[in-house]
């Protein structure tokens, strides 16, 4: 097992790399405002000449995050790209016809920005919709077992279910809570079909490395979930960087300097080891 650096700040370990990729919800924000010290990161980072990649499981589509930064002051010119699971899910409603035009939001917020443009309608009753959508967890549900009723009844009606992220938890408020992909999860293992948008999804992948210049080789991966960001970046054989007060600090503590021993213990159960862990984004 390789060790697991702590560090306090970026800048120590940020001179090889060219190429740093960022998640959204967890290292910049959790659920509400921006970090400023995580921006203040990101600007510094840049000033060194290295390119920026911002890669989220957000349901939010480029221009809507492009607008959240901009209103934080944030020059988006900062990032190489931009990329978002609620982009990727705009495209390819856009784009298939498998999924037909009724759908029936079973989550929270309905991120109407995925739809935007396109020719689907929104329903009220299950039982007119064509497949189930969730892109925000419903805040009113705090367990799994709140969806199951909903959840069995769309797998009587047979409906393929439509999911807007991977993360298992997500930030709301600052409060960490169930995640969309949980609940996705929780539908296919109870005979439902699923359609799942975001890291680590391989043509995720595909998209930022044909992005990225051949000759940009270093890579460092920023996330704070192990199951989307520590996964994607495995895949794609980068360094990494944890976020440990991050969706995971219920089980890694708040503390400034992280816990090395709690990092690696969850390392070891979901089998990916990052080469650094940081409490939060800071230069």
């Amino acid at each position: 097992m390789k060790p697991i650096v702590p560090i306090v700040g970026i800048s120590k370990i940020i001179a090889p790399y060219d190429v740093v990729i960022t998640g959204f919800d967890g290292v910049l924000t959790k659920g509400g405002d921006f970090f400023e010290e995580s921006l203040d990161a990101l600007k510094k980072i840049k000033a060194l000449g290295k390119d920026i990649v911002l890669l989220s499981n957000t349901p939010l589509r480029i221009y809507e995050i492009v607008a959240r930064f901009e209103a934080a002051g944030f020059d988006v010119r900062n990032f190489k790209a931009v990329m978002t699971a609620g982009e990727m899910a705009h495209f390819m409603l856009k784009s298939q016809k498998r999924l037909k035009n009724n759908y029936y939001n079973i989550g929270g917020a309905d991120a109407s920005g995925i739809f935007k443009g396109l020719n689907y309608q929104k329903v009220s009753d299950i039982n007119k919709a064509d497949f189930v959508f969730i892109a925000y967890a419903d805040p009113s549900k705090e367990v799994i077992e709140d969806y199951v009723p909903q959840l069995q009844e769309a797998l009587a009606l047979n409906l393929e279910m439509f999911c807007v992220g991977t993360d298992v938890a997500r930030h709301i408020s600052g409060q960490v809570a169930i995640g969309v992909g949980h609940i996705a999860e929780q539908y296919a293992a109870m005979g439902g079909k699923i359609i799942t948008i975001g890291k680590a999804d391989p043509k995720v992948l595909n998209y930022i490395q044909e992005t990225l210049s051949p000759s940009l080789k270093n890579i460092l991966f920023i996330g704070d979930s192990f199951t989307s960001d520590m996964k994607c970046a495995s895949m794609m054989k980068t360094d990494m960087l944890f976020v440990s007060k991050g969706v995971h600090m219920s089980a890694l503590g708040e503390g400034y300097i992280p816990d090395v021993q709690k990092t690696r213990l969850l390392a070891m159960n979901h089998g990916v080891y990052p080469d650094y862990v940081i409490s939060s984004l800071r230069f």
